[in-house]
């Protein structure tokens, strides 16, 4: 591959690879700090965030799939878990008009629970991208170095 090829390339991996750390160390410091003090996993946030914004705060297994970012599989033991906690947070129904598909919807006490979890998420969230590095990445990518 030739110098001029290379240059660009490099400097558009280079910003892919800082963002992508970025990502995940933002990912785990929501993460740590969701668990620390809400006892909240990141993905059972993320579950009960959607499930609140949902028409009728529920949505089928396969629509939460696509929102979480994980297989059927994995959403399915993601629901099975939170509600092996017995916390009530989460209920499941079967649909009327479809008797093979489950619902699985937030309860007032998940609602509770993702409001009480919501500043953590938004604090930590601020702090993250008001930081010198994170702005100066962001301007290196719009630029396109």
């Amino acid at each position: 591959m030739d110098r001029e090829l290379r240059e660009p390339m490099n400097s558009l991996l280079t910003n892919w690879l800082s963002l992508t750390q970025m990502q995940m160390g933002i990912t785990s410091k929501l993460e740590a700090a969701l668990q620390e003090l809400h006892q909240l996993p990141l993905n059972e946030f993320y579950l009960l965030l959607f499930l609140s914004e949902a028409p009728e705060k529920k949505l089928k297994l396969q629509q939460l799939e696509d929102m979480v970012g994980l297989s059927q599989s994995a959403v399915s033991r993601l629901v099975s878990r939170f509600e092996a906690k017995g916390c009530g947070a989460l209920q499941r129904t079967i649909c009327e008009e479809d008797r093979r598909a489950v619902y699985t919807s937030i309860t007032p006490i998940g609602e509770a629970k993702l409001e009480k979890a919501l500043p953590t998420f938004q604090a930590v969230l601020a702090e993250e991208f008001s930081g010198a590095k994170f702005q100066n990445l962001l301007q290196q990518i719009m630029k396109g170095n």
